[in-house]
């Protein structure tokens, strides 16, 4: 067995044992999974790719990052410090994305009009936080904007790479925003419960999908 299946298999291992510690609801363990999410993500990346982008390998060192500091998410200081994490790691995944798409040279017009819905979601989660985000309201409309990018930025790869290099990446990035959002809803509003395991789960498929589209 190739040892880049064992480090896949220990990944997804070490996610079901981080989301069972937060359904059980014993922060104290996550201390011990968490952390090792991104580092084994990379590891896979690098074992599985001929040639590595060092965009996507910034990209995973930032959200380790942020997975770190977000154990503190009730600590503002800590939350933030996640969010400035996840800022320069979804702004890695733009200069990934616009990489391996031409920038965006030659591509149909209507594309550019795909990003209506992102606005769309974006202004109604803006305004759905509303007075609960009143002291980092611009952080937080920073962040919304460049993950919304970070996504729709995916999309003129379909253009020049196969259709599961398209793919995989484009649901990753949506799972990333899903992931996003949840976690500002259970910060801001507290109307999701701490032991669910939605922010994990769309958290962990959103960056092994996207890992995955550069490695198939």
């Amino acid at each position: 067995m190739e040892i880049r299946y064992v480090i896949i298999f220990l990944f997804f291992g070490t996610a079901f044992l981080d989301m069972l510690y937060v359904f059980k609801d014993v922060p104290k363990s996550r201390f011990f999974s968490k952390p090792l999410l991104m580092p084994l993500l990379l590891l896979f990346y690098l074992l599985s790719s001929k040639q590595p982008i060092n965009f996507i390998i910034f990209a995973l060192i930032f959200s380790f990052f942020g997975d770190l500091f977000l154990l503190w998410e009730k600590r503002k200081f800590f939350f933030i410090l996640g969010l400035l994490s996840f800022l320069f790691a979804h702004i890695f995944y733009i200069l990934t994305f616009l990489y391996t798409s031409n920038y965006f040279k030659e591509v149909p017009f209507y594309l550019y009009l795909f990003i209506i819905p992102y606005i769309i979601y974006g202004l109604y989660i803006f305004k759905f936080l509303g007075e609960s985000i009143e002291k980092i309201k611009i952080p937080i409309l920073i962040y919304i904007i460049t993950i919304i990018f970070m996504s729709f930025s995916t999309i003129p790869r379909y253009y020049y790479v196969g259709f599961n290099e398209f793919i995989f990446p484009f649901i990753g990035s949506i799972l990333f925003i899903i992931s996003d959002s949840l976690l500002a809803i259970k910060v801001f509003k507290n109307k999701i419960p701490e032991n669910s395991i939605s922010i994990m789960l769309t958290y962990i498929f959103a960056q092994f999908f996207i890992i995955l589209g550069f490695i198939i």
